[in-house]
């Protein structure tokens, strides 16, 4: 085999390696977490490529969650708030960009957003964690000078009322205005707790 041949095959090789992992990337979602539970070995070459080639993987996520959330009317837009909030705030770019666009989307469609939604949008910004610095809140109000936006979008979640009729019998919506109440009272907690100035 010549040395171009044997040069060639081998950047074919990596190509085909680095496409595998980028949609093994997009698969997940970018989590980290969650790539190295599926594939631990998927998860080690990953770490290896350079933080540039993930960082525009992770730019075209954003871009690809901004239109689902703008476009999707399915019951899963509170899973894509939650990966935006995540993905943002993991960036090297475009950080203040890109929460303001999606403080700004979710104001936007939030008539459009069931109860449900908006309640678990407002737990990805209160944080689901016992110290709420995986939630929007502290992520977006640390990351950027967006507070009155984020005051804003918040509140425009929170502008709705629950009635018995909401409840279902499903493990966690027997009692929707309780739940509602506790995401509320998270919400406030998170921004006194949060009170970053820039």
């Amino acid at each position: 085999m010549s040395l171009l041949k044997f040069f060639s095959n081998t950047k074919t090789q990596q190509i085909e390696n680095e496409n595998t992992i980028k949609e093994f990337f997009f698969y997940h979602h970018g989590d980290g977490i969650s790539m190295d539970r599926d594939d631990p070995h998927k998860y080690k070459k990953y770490r290896t490529l350079s933080e540039s080639t993930i960082e525009l993987w992770r730019q075209e996520l954003i871009a690809q969650d901004f239109e689902s959330l703008i476009n999707d009317n399915a019951d899963n837009r509170w899973i894509i708030a939650g990966n935006l909030i995540r993905l943002i705030s993991s960036s090297k770019n475009l950080v203040e960009d890109h929460f303001k666009t999606l403080l700004s989307t979710i104001i936007e469609i939030s008539s459009t957003l069931n109860k449900r939604q908006r309640i678990l949008i407002l737990e990805d910004f209160a944080g689901r964690t016992l110290s709420q610095k995986d939630g929007g809140i502290y992520l977006i109000q640390s990351k950027s000078n967006l507070n009155e936006l984020l005051k804003t979008a918040v509140n425009t979640l929170l502008d709705f009322t629950c009635t018995v009729s909401d409840n279902t019998s499903e493990i966690g919506w027997e009692n929707i205005q309780q739940r509602y109440n506790c995401v509320k009272k998270s919400v406030q907690s998170a921004f006194q707790k949060f009170n970053i100035d820039r």
